[in-house]
């Protein structure tokens, strides 16, 4: 904790204190792998139909994504993040490189090669359900 309050008191107001965490992840999946289908992103998240179209109502309302068609697929909608939401992203990926810049620098350079490996792997390995198999649709979360 002590490094995430080093890195956040240096950094600029943080530009998703705004929204819930599963507001968060929506936004930053846009961010990272751009435009996406409404159910390919909620499934990919682990959140079902009816809590993503809420989570997208939420977002749209608050100016950081909008819905639009899909030129191949009539059927689909596409979740885009809008312009105002670019600074702010670059903002969030620059506090988290920070972050991770910050807490590893002790480690030095082949040991931080080496977590930097692991947490790739753990990135590619499939995402855990709850043990009753469904997987965690609490939105409850802030």
């Amino acid at each position: 904790m002590r490094i995430v309050h080093g890195v956040t008191a240096g950094a600029a107001r943080r530009a998703t204190i705004d929204l819930t965490v599963r507001e968060r992840l929506v936004v930053q999946r846009l961010g990272l792998e751009g435009d996406r289908p409404i159910a390919a992103l909620g499934k990919t998240l682990g959140i079902s139909a009816s809590s993503m179209t809420s989570l997208v109502d939420r977002l749209e309302q608050k100016g950081h994504l909008r819905r639009v068609a899909h030129v191949a697929d009539r059927r689909a909608t596409l979740l885009s993040l809008t312009r105002k939401r670019a600074p702010a992203l670059a903002r969030k990926l620059d506090f988290y490189g920070a972050l991770i810049d910050r807490t590893l620098a002790p480690l030095g350079g082949q040991a931080t090669a080496q977590v930097l490996r692991a947490l790739r792997m753990l990135e590619a390995a499939e995402p855990d359900t709850r043990p009753d198999g469904e997987p965690d649709d609490d939105d409850s979360s802030a």
